[in-house]
Parts: structure tokens; C-alpha cells; sequence
């Protein structure tokens, strides 16, 4: 890098060596110093040429891939895309909201861009995703991901289709994470492989019809998640809603529902409430656990993106807590990971009460057959039994940290209120009372920027946001399109506001 002598970095400065480094690349490649394609200096030697630690040099290149400035590839090492996000006099806006949110000083606004022109320019450029549920993932999978799929190829085929509840070693890696990581008592005997939530869900809804002889009563969070409620409808299931308070639902909302009928399930989401965020308190849990206990109630719990708390410590999961084998714990790993991977996994609590719907979804396991392939968990199992995944999950929480800061920075410019911000890869954002969410959201895809909306479950209930809110996701889109994506909602708020 001798022919970019102003790229350095301030110990004395109260910013991270790590956010100084990726400000001034950012800033080389904004001014044009540092070309597309250009390709930049392996970590080990730049952070020799600065004298820093090789991890803030491997920090500030993971940042900058995420917003869509740089890429890596697997032995072509870290350049500058080939086509930098085209932003017009918006580039000048970005650059003061990255400063902004990195060293907390103020900076005099650039001027925004002329009406219509910013259309025109981005006339062809593909939606922005904003949706929740799309996790950010790397240009390229990591090396020890790519060796252990390589591994798994070289073995023998079988001539007879794997265990239906997933491969042992598949079984034992999942089992093991979920101690370490969620303090769950569990083994390789307690998990079913699936490929994902709603595939969980399914399952755990046809082994209750099998147990109760008819359809399943299962209280689901209202709002909540809307695909695994259409997973359990799917399967049959009568689903009824269950008011979620600021933290989750409580236990007194669910004995209200069994006033007058028993309940088979509820399925909730303690450690980050889907969608609106609230985590639920550990007096709640062992409420909601004794109230199963008593009420011969299984609780679901879905626990779709623990790794990713940002503020606060993690709460063990329920399932740790259960003593009774009340708790059916689902996991995906398609967050973490990729989607594309599509694997995840029941963990079955133990006793007597569970003994029966143990049997009974290994029975749904094994007549819906595996739907991971074999290859697929053995790689997976090498993967999580590795130090690989360890380091992918730490690159991908500080990921989203970043986003995540970078995202608040610029909703408090302008002046978006935000909740739900505490863990995961979305945040809300409620709507005044007189302006529709659903119109919005309307308004926002004519614009290209694609959202979620706060839906309620409850059977024959529109459509439309339960609390006026919108569910902006911030894992997939790079961070220069999603404070674009953020800079249009403001826009249609305003425009959509009782004074117009």
C-alpha cells in the first residue's frame, strides 16, 4: 500500500483501529484512489505495514464486503467490486452517515438529490430487499466449509438411505452446540434433523394429530411469525392467537385460553419475539413452564436467532430451564449459515410426559423419510465440530453489529423511531395511527424498496400491521442500498403523514 500513504491509523484516536481502517479504505475507494477491481493487500501484510493486530485488518475487509464495496474470493484474495453502488450526489450522503455513526461527531448534511433525478439513475437496479428473514452471507463459503463438503464427496455411497432422524455425527455436532451454546441437557438420541423451521413445525403438528387422534389446538404469538403458522395450518392444526405483551407472550394470556378448551401447543419465540422483538424475562419462562406443567401443555420454542444479541446477556433458552420435557426446542442453522443449506433440527425434551410425542415424531421422521441429504450432514457435522463455524458465526455477529449500528445512526438522522433493535437481523418501525402499513408498503415497492409487515395471526383478521409497523430487515442488502432503502421509507412516512 506505499502508493496510498494516507491510509492510516491513530491509537490515540477514541475510534477502534478497526473502524479508523475501514473509513479510510472506504474513503480511497469513494475518491477514486482505489479503483474496481483493484485488488488490495493480503491482512497479514497490510496489518504489518500499520503495525495493528491482523484481526482489525481482517474486521475492516469483512465490513466493507458487507456493504458492497469490496469482495472476497477463495485464492483470488480481497478487491474492489467491479461495479460500485452508483449513488450520485447520494454518495456524499452516505459518506456523512458512516461518519457519523462511526466516531458520534456531527456533520453538516450533503444536499440531497434533486426530485425524480435519483429515480431515473436507479431505474433498472433491482428491488431493495429490506424483507426480515434474509441473513447476510459471505461472496464466498469459508475455506473449512468448502474442505468438509469436499470430505463428505470422497466417501462411499450407501446402498441404504440414512437413519430417518439424521446422520449420528449430524446429530451429536447439533446436540453438542446446543449445550454449549443454549445449556440444553441433550444428546445425539434427542435431536431430529430437519431442513428448517417450518419443515420442524410440520412435523411436531402431525406427530400431536397422531397423539390426540385430531386436529392439534396450538396457540401461536399474535402477531408472530406468519410462515410457521401457515407450516402448522398446513399440517392441519387449529391455530389460535395469543396476545403478545412488550416482552412475549405471558403465562396469564395463556391460561386465559384454556378457560374454556385445553390447548396441545403454543409455539413462541422467547430469546428475540417475532417480530416485534421483546425478549421474555426469566420469571416468565419458569411461569410459562409450570403452567405447561400443570396444564399438560408443549411448549414450541423457536429459537431462530439467539447468536445474534446485541444488547444484554443471553438468557438461557427454555428448553435449559425445563425440567418436565415439556419443551420442543427448533433451531435452524439456514440463519447462521445459509439458507441455501437448508438444515435445522428438533431437540426432544425427556421424561415421562415427552415419551409419547418422542415416538411419535420419530414415527412422522421416519415415514416422511430424510430430507437432508446424507453428503449435505456430513459435511455440516464436520463443519460445526470444527473451529470453522465458531469463527463463521463471530464474523457474521460482527456483521451485524456493524449494520446494525450503522442502521440506528441513520433512523436517528432521520428521525425513523426504531424497537426490536436488541438481537437479530431486523428492526420495527411503528407507524402513526393514521398512516396505513400496508399502503406503505405499497408505496415503498413502487419506489423499489421491498419490507415486512407486522401481521396478526388471528383467523379472518386483514392483512395489516397490528401495531402500524414495519419490519425492515438489515442482513442481506449491502449497508450503502439499505440506507437508501431507509432514506425512501422516511420519505413515505412523511409523505403518507396526516399532514398531507
Amino acid at each position: 500500500m506505499e502508493q496510498f500513504p494516507q491510509l492510516s491509523v491513530d491509537r490515540d484516536q477514541s475510534v477502534s483501529l478497526s473502524d479508523q481502517l475501514t473509513h479510510g479504505l472506504r474513503e480511497l475507494i469513494l475518491s477514486g484512489a482505489m479503483r474496481p477491481s483493484d485488488t488490495l493487500p493480503p491482512s497479514r501484510a497490510l496489518a504489518v505495514n500499520l503495525g495493528v493486530a491482523r484481526s482489525v485488518v481482517v474486521n475492516a475487509y469483512e465490513r466493507l464486503v458487507g456493504e458492497g464495496y469490496l469482495e472476497s474470493r477463495q485464492g483470488s484474495g480481497t478487491r474492489v467490486v467491479e461495479q460500485l453502488p452508483s449513488w450520485g450526489e447520494y454518495r456524499a450522503h452516505f459518506v456523512v452517515g458512516i461518519r457519523q455513526a462511526e466516531t458520534g461527531r456531527d456533520q453538516v448534511p450533503a444536499r440531497e438529490p434533486e426530485p425524480g433525478g435519483e429515480v431515473g439513475r436507479n431505474a433498472v437496479a433491482p428491488p431493495i430487499d429490506l424483507r426480515p428473514g434474509r441473513p447476510y452471507v459471505p461472496t464466498s463459503p469459508p475455506r473449512e466449509w468448502v474442505r468438509a463438503l469436499a470430505a463428505a464427496a470422497r466417501e462411499r455411497w450407501a446402498s441404504d438411505p440414512p437413519d430417518a432422524r439424521g446422520e449420528f455425527t449430524l446429530r451429536r455436532a447439533i446436540s453438542d452446540h446446543a449445550r454449549r451454546s443454549r445449556g440444553i441437557d441433550c444428546d445425539a438420541e434427542d435431536i431430529v434433523v430437519t431442513t428448517g423451521t417450518s419443515e420442524a413445525l410440520v412435523v411436531i403438528a402431525l406427530a400431536l394429530r397422531e397423539l390426540r387422534s385430531r386436529a392439534p389446538r396450538i396457540a401461536v404469538e399474535d402477531p408472530g411469525y406468519i410462515e410457521g403458522a401457515k407450516a402448522l395450518q398446513r399440517a392441519g392444526s387449529s391455530l389460535v392467537p395469543a396476545p403478545v405483551a412488550e416482552e412475549g407472550v405471558t403465562a396469564t394470556a395463556l391460561h386465559k385460553l384454556t378457560t374454556d378448551e385445553t390447548l396441545d401447543a403454543v409455539m413462541v419465540t422467547p430469546s428475540h419475539q417475532y417480530p416485534l422483538g421483546g425478549r421474555m424475562p426469566a420469571v416468565e419462562r419458569h411461569a410459562i413452564l409450570e403452567w405447561a406443567a400443570r396444564s399438560g401443555t408443549f411448549v414450541i420454542e423457536d429459537d431462530y436467532d439467539s447468536e445474534f444479541r446485541h444488547d444484554g446477556a443471553v438468557l438461557p433458552a427454555m428448553a435449559a430451564l425445563d425440567r418436565g420435557g415439556s419443551v420442543i426446542y427448533v433451531t435452524t442453522l439456514n440463519k447462521v449459515l445459509s439458507p441455501s443449506l437448508r438444515c435445522g433440527a428438533i431437540v426432544l425434551g425427556r421424561g415421562a410426559s415427552a415419551a409419547s410425542l418422542r415416538e411419535a415424531i420419530f414415527g412422522v421422521r421416519r415415514d416422511l423419510g430424510e430430507a437432508v441429504p446424507a453428503m449435505m450432514q456430513k459435511a455440516l457435522a464436520e463443519f460445526l465440530s470444527g473451529d470453522g463455524f465458531r469463527r463463521e458465526v463471530g464474523r457474521t455477529r460482527r456483521e451485524y453489529r456493524h449494520r446494525r449500528e450503522l442502521l440506528l445512526a441513520e433512523c436517528e438522522r432521520l428521525k425513523l423511531t426504531v424497537t426490536g433493535a436488541a438481537g437479530g437481523l431486523h428492526v420495527v418501525i411503528p407507524l402513526p395511527q393514521s398512516v396505513s402499513a400496508t399502503a406503505a408498503a405499497a408505496q415503498l415497492e413502487e419506489r423499489g424498496v421491498l419490507v415486512g409487515l407486522v401481521q396478526s395471526i388471528a383467523p379472518g383478521a386483514e392483512r395489516e400491521a397490528v401495531s402500524g409497523g414495519i419490519i425492515v430487515g438489515y442482513g442481506a442488502e449491502s449497508v450503502s442500498r439499505m440506507l437508501l432503502g431507509l432514506k425512501r421509507i422516511a420519505a413515505v412516512i412523511k409523505a403518507c403523514g396526516p399532514s398531507n
